[in-house]
Parts: structure tokens; C-alpha cells; sequence
């Protein structure tokens, strides 16, 4: 089997396309304009809906994962903690499942890891399609007003003590 080497003008090309992307991203966050979350309305484990307009007021922590999702499961307890931890406040914490087999699989992981915040299934991935979630895990982070303003792709120590930091100067208003 041969490849075929790309010529430098398609990696040129790449390269625009990467930093019209970044400047853009860029020139938003720069200039104060806020994005929206989309509203969900989806289950959770105990059977109630539960939407992200309900939470209007708080700053809600939105993560999406799996339970076969390696990464997911290791952020999991540092997740518990920042619960545990800031549950009183004007703080929440959606982890929203996608999982295609739902409660089934999903509840015995839970109880497994001694998890007590909501928890709400996604087998349609109907919010995480809204989202444009493409990887797990990935959280976002909503103000009280029900703008995104923070993203995070990938796994994170919640319980770290800068994220502690964070999130104490963030709900001391």
C-alpha cells in the first residue's frame, strides 16, 4: 500500500482554515457577546424531567459522558466532590448520560460509585446533538442568566485546587 504525499498548498490551506477558525472564536469572546445554552428537557434516573431553563439562577456545570467511557469514569468522583461540596450554593451539576441502554446500564454504575448528583439520560443524544458534542467527556459551564461560558473537552480533576479556587470566587457574588 502507497500514500501519496498531500502537496504543501493543501497544508497551507489547513493552516488558514485553523487560524480563521481561532480569530473568529476569538474576536467573539473578545467582544463581550454571549452564546446561549440550548434548553433540554430529558429524564433523569429517578423518572422526573428535568430542564436547564429549571435552573435559571444558578451556575450549572453541564457534563456530558458514558459509563464505557474511560475518561468519564475517572473524572466521576472529583465531580462528587465539587457537588458535595458547592450543592448549597447556587451551584448544579447535570451529567447528562449517552448511554444507549439508559437506566439499565447507568444505575448500577451510579450506585457503584456512590454518585448523589442528578444524573440524566441522553439515549437519543437529543442535548448533546444541541450541544455539538462530538467527544466524552465534555462539559460546559452556564451562568445564571443561561449563557455558555466556559467549555472543557476532555477529562478534569474537579476536586483540584485551583478548580476549588475557581468555583469559590465564582459563587462568592
Amino acid at each position: 500500500m502507497t500514500f501519496k504525499k498531500k502537496p504543501a498548498v493543501f497544508y497551507r490551506l489547513i493552516s488558514a482554515c485553523v487560524v480563521l477558525l481561532l480569530s473568529s472564536t476569538l474576536a467573539l469572546a473578545e467582544s463581550g457577546e454571549t452564546i446561549p445554552a440550548p434548553d433540554f428537557t430529558l429524564k433523569s434516573l429517578s423518572g422526573e424531567d428535568v430542564s436547564l431553563s429549571d435552573q435559571r439562577g444558578k451556575y450549572v456545570l453541564v457534563n456530558f459522558w458514558a459509563t464505557w467511557c474511560g475518561p468519564c469514569k475517572i473524572e466521576m468522583p472529583s465531580l462528587e466532590t465539587l457537588h458535595q461540596r458547592f450543592k448549597s450554593k447556587k451551584f448544579s451539576l447535570l451529567a447528562i448520560s449517552n448511554d444507549m441502554f439508559g437506566a439499565k446500564v447507568v444505575e448500577p454504575f451510579v450506585k457503584a460509585n456512590n454518585l448523589s448528583f442528578p444524573i440524566l439520560l441522553d439515549q437519543q443524544l437529543q442535548a448533546s446533538n444541541k450541544f455539538g458534542v462530538v467527544s466524552l467527556p465534555t462539559t460546559f459551564m452556564i451562568d445564571p442568566e443561561g449563557n455558555i461560558i466556559g467549555e472543557l473537552r476532555g477529562a478534569e480533576d474537579w476536586a483540584s485546587p485551583d478548580n476549588i479556587l475557581y468555583f469559590e470566587n465564582l459563587l462568592a457574588n
